[in-house]
């Protein structure tokens, strides 16, 4: 019995989709384009440990309760930006 892997075909023209799409985000974050392929060069080069991984993820998760906190205690509510 063979086990074949189904990879899903991708056309010429979603490729494209994705490249236009790539190519507006890094005109219109620059900054954020170059950071992200900063970490991810970072993480896949070996550069991030169980031990920074777990500093990094308090921290942001730290944060990410205390804007909670401060904005319930504020009474405003989470909207969704359009981007």
């Amino acid at each position: 019995m063979s086990f074949a892997m189904q990879v899903p075909s991708v056309d010429e023209a979603s490729l494209h989709e994705y490249e236009r799409a790539l190519r507006d985000y890094v005109e219109e974050r620059p900054l954020t384009a170059v950071a992200a392929g900063f970490a991810a060069g970072y993480v896949l080069g070996g550069g991030l440990t169980l031990r920074l991984s777990w500093i990094a993820l308090t921290a942001v998760g730290r944060a990410t309760l205390i804007n909670l906190v401060r904005d319930a205690a504020l009474g405003r509510r989470a909207t969704k930006q359009r981007m």
